[in-house]
Parts: structure tokens; C-alpha cells; sequence
């Protein structure tokens, strides 16, 4: 995958979202390896710290690491059911998700371990999707009513990038290098 610089590395961290380099059975292996790498990065990062560190923030106004990890399990299930929907029924219409909405749910203010938890169990999911399913299915085209025609491909990619993009903010956060 290649990435092109984005003029604010604090906000885009780890660059926009790519393209992933082929779309074959090797292109899904990589992702499946690469959320379940970045799962194990968020669990390592996240465990043991206080509420003080939980609620630092990468720069002014922007979420907390507490919400950043309950954010990223949320969309990471969104992509999930996006994924499943666009290969189990056509045509397929994506529901946008309001993010501040979503934080704003109960579910945000309980302990990080939860989200983890659900990370976890997530890419369990994730990851037999994306082992097994025929890489040709991904051509399948969905509807996003915000950006528009995309195909499975680039759903794929965006939530892979996702869960990465929000690690790297938590780790700018907590004072850690950000992986490039």
C-alpha cells in the first residue's frame, strides 16, 4: 500500500486512506494480519493506563484516547456489517454513522478493556471474511451516499486504514512514535 503525504500530520497521521497494492487472496491475507497486528497494538498501548492518560488528547478539541478506542471498535463493527451487507445483498445502500452520535452512547463511557474486548472479537470476524471470501466478490459495488459508487476493495482499505489512523492518534496522545 502506498500512502501520499497529507498536509496535516495531525490529522491524518499515517497519510489518507490507500489503495491496497493488489486485489487478490495475498491483498486480503495482508489486511487480515495487518488488523489483527493493529488490535494487539491498541490491547499493548491501552492496557494499564490511569484515567488521567486515558483522557489525554493528540492536540485541542480533539477526542480522548478513552473515546478514540471506543470510536475505532465502533466503526471497525459498522465496517463489518458494511462488508457483510455489500457481499450478502445487492444492491446495498452504506448507513452513514454520526461519530458524535455514537460517542455520545453509553456504551463510550465504559472502560477501554470493552472496546478492546470488542476489537478482539471483531477481527475474529474480520478476519475469516476476508480469508474467505473470493477476492472477485470484493469487486461488488456499493453505494456510500456521501462518497458515492465505491467498490468492496475500498471499503476493505478505509477500514483497515481506520483502525490504524485512530491508533495513531491515541499514540500521539500517550507521547508514543506513531508507526509509519
Amino acid at each position: 500500500m502506498t500512502a501520499s503525504p497529507h498536509p496535516d500530520p495531525l490529522a491524518f497521521p499515517i497519510g489518507p486512506i490507500p489503495h491496497l497494492a493488489g486485489h487478490d487472496q495475498a491483498a486480503l491475507e495482508e489486511v487480515a494480519a495487518r488488523m489483527l497486528a493493529t488490535a494487539q497494538a491498541w490491547r499493548t498501548l491501552l492496557t494499564g493506563l490511569s484515567e488521567t492518560e486515558l483522557s489525554q488528547r493528540y492536540r485541542p478539541g480533539s477526542w480522548t484516547v478513552h473515546q478514540l478506542a471506543h470510536h475505532a471498535a465502533d466503526a471497525h463493527l459498522h465496517g463489518l456489517v458494511r462488508l457483510s451487507y455489500g457481499l450478502a445483498e445487492q444492491p446495498y445502500t452504506i448507513q452513514p454513522m454520526d461519530q458524535e452520535a455514537w460517542l455520545a452512547l453509553p456504551t463510550s463511557a465504559a472502560p477501554v478493556q470493552h472496546a478492546l474486548a470488542l476489537l478482539d472479537a471483531l477481527n475474529l470476524r474480520w478476519v475469516a471474511i476476508l480469508r474467505g471470501t473470493d477476492p472477485r466478490a470484493l469487486g461488488t459495488q456499493i453505494l456510500h451516499p456521501q462518497e458515492g459508487q465505491q467498490d468492496l476493495w475500498r471499503l476493505v482499505a478505509k477500514h483497515d486504514w481506520h483502525l490504524r489512523h485512530h491508533l495513531a492518534h491515541a499514540q500521539l496522545a500517550l507521547g508514543s512514535e506513531v508507526p509509519r
